[in-house]
């Protein structure tokens, strides 16, 4: 039985998005005048907890399949018991992603309070951008085409 293994190719397209929001963010406040230490800072952080984020869901996804695997074993299977085995277990990695939504949203809400209460070592709006940019960086990463 073959572990399901972390998406790589998305973990790095991931952290080359963060990487240029933060980027851009920085450039936006030196544009402003607003430029601080805090503002790097900021981006760093929010940029961790983003990757984390999907490296944790990614975990939590493939510890459900990999159990449902694990249930069906090696035996072949025909298309349809094949489709209703996937249909039967479906639920259970749609739990285990759930599941794993409430604490990284905690997680997230916590780290821009923290940003909030030490508002001069972490900027709060740009502790709040690579947490943003977190979807549309990863709708993104689908969206490109995948080497065969």
């Amino acid at each position: 039985m073959q572990k399901q293994k972390l998406p790589m190719r998305e973990i790095v397209i991931l952290i080359l998005g963060e990487l240029l929001v933060s980027l851009i963010t920085v450039g936006v406040y030196i544009m402003l005048d607003k430029f601080s230490h805090a503002v790097p800072a900021g981006c760093l952080l929010g940029s961790a907890v983003a990757i984390f984020n999907f490296i944790f869901l990614s975990v939590a996804v493939n510890r459900a399949i990999d159990k449902v695997m694990e249930a069906r074993g090696d035996k072949e299977m025909s298309e349809e018991e094949a489709a209703a085995f996937a249909a039967e277990n479906q639920a259970a990695v749609q739990r285990a992603a759930q599941g794993s939504y409430l604490l990284r949203q905690i997680l997230m809400v916590g780290v821009l309070v923290c940003a909030f209460l030490w508002d001069g070592h972490f900027d709060v709006i740009a502790t709040l951008v690579p947490l943003l940019m977190f979807r549309p960086l990863l709708t993104i990463s689908g969206m490109l085409p995948k080497k065969k």
